[in-house]
């Protein structure tokens, strides 16, 4: 059978309208099939206190205090329908107060991939690699005395890696819940972590907002577990930030998302409440992201009921919108009642069905199809696609 009725026409264009990726998906999820996505996060950090490895909170005095500021640069790429592939750059600066002292420059690079599993009804599982290199090496002093005035480093210099699985549950109406859980080899010869990220989404059409809990929990196999004044100062300014001793540290966030069409933009705000060898503090996030749409599952459905014996162009459309005429005609086997769907075709990948409609009138290499139903609110134009089913 090669074509459907409109009404499942209609429902299919209305499920792809609604399952806006950039708002509603979820932690499981990967982007669409050979699209891609660009995303820019700007974060500012300011620490409020310290806290030791014996858990002891160490206050600033009045002069002191630590801040940072990272961009950090995301591309992801859908592979297939289940794997999603990635590639990323942080750059950092680091700010000492007491000091007056700041460092900025390229952290570290990064590549990961995620993979996602069939879902099994409401619920979604995947598994996410991550592979980090830190673009600078930092020195280790034997005393503090020894560090030169105004050396601060950028972070944890090393190679990292993490090995996350994550789980989502997802309404029908596009609400989730996600939990994500890795294991992390962290840089700078500092003790393994389990990372865990536990949040729920309330999802719109084009809006979202969202909460959750981060936090990170030591495996404890620093070298430096038993003698935490032993280990090699560097040059952290006052923050307890980096080359701690079994870091450990709870921070809950909010947020939300707007979108506006392939392109959303967000905001988070998280504080660390409660940690081990780190600082307490405050961060702010604004995100930016550009999805090329690709191939959406709706698309794939639609591939499975139709398939089009021809392909035109729209050269023509009538003042009102009511009449398209298109560049193929009898010569072309084209035949008067004949159904076409319109699309909006793009080098993006986009591939957007607007319209219906059937054959009114015939040339020879011309054809006028008046229009039955409309998809989507948006002005037909010459250049958009008309593809025609058989009678």
């Amino acid at each position: 059978m090669k074509w459907i009725s409109s009404a499942i026409v209609l429902i299919l264009w209305q499920n792809t309208f609604a399952a806006n990726g950039l708002i509603n998906g979820t932690d499981a999820e990967v982007i669409n099939k050979k699209s891609y996505q660009l995303e820019l996060e700007a974060r500012s950090w300011s620490s409020s206190t310290r806290v030791d490895a014996d858990g002891e909170e160490v206050e600033f005095d009045e002069d002191e205090g630590f801040s940072k500021l990272e961009a950090d640069l995301l591309f992801r790429y859908g592979f297939s329908e289940q794997l999603e592939l990635r590639g990323g750059a942080l750059f950092r600066q680091v700010k000492s107060t007491d000091l007056e002292a700041t460092k900025s420059g390229a952290e570290s690079v990064r590549i990961g991939a995620k993979y996602a599993f069939k879902p099994l009804g409401n619920w979604q599982y995947a598994v996410d690699l991550q592979y980090s290199a830190t673009l600078y090496e930092n020195t280790d002093y034997t005393t503090v005395s020894e560090i030169p005035e105004g050396e601060m480093i950028l972070g944890d210099a090393g190679n990292s890696y993490h090995v996350m699985g994550i789980l989502s549950y997802k309404s029908r109406t596009g609400n989730s819940l996600n939990g994500s859980f890795a294991y992390v080899g962290a840089p700078n010869s500092l003790s393994s972590e389990l990372f865990y990220d536990v949040n729920a989404k309330l999802a719109w059409k084009s809006f979202a907002l969202f909460a959750g809990l981060e936090g990170v929990k030591s495996l404890k196999n620093d070298p430096y577990t038993d003698e935490p004044e032993n280990k090699p100062p560097q040059g952290l300014g006052e923050s307890y930030l980096y080359n701690s001793v079994n870091r450990s540290y709870t921070k809950p966030y909010v947020g939300a998302y707007k979108s506006f069409g392939r392109v959303r933009v967000g905001i988070r705000g998280a504080q660390v409440i409660s940690g081990i060898s780190t600082d307490k503090g405050t961060e702010v996030a604004l995100n930016l992201a550009w999805n090329s749409r690709g191939e959406t599952r709706a698309d794939r459905k639609l591939s499975k009921f139709k398939e089009y014996d021809l392909e035109a162009s729209v050269i023509k459309v009538s003042p009102r919108g009511k009449f398209l005429k298109i560049d193929k005609g009898i010569s072309q086997d084209v035949e008067k009642g004949q159904l076409f769907d319109i699309y909006k075709t793009d080098y993006f990948g986009g591939n957007d069905l607007v319209a219906q409609g059937r054959v009114y009138e015939l040339g020879a290499d011309w054809a006028i199809i008046k229009l039955a139903k409309k998809f989507k609110k948006m002005t037909i134009k010459s250049g958009f696609t008309a593809r025609g089913l058989s009678n």
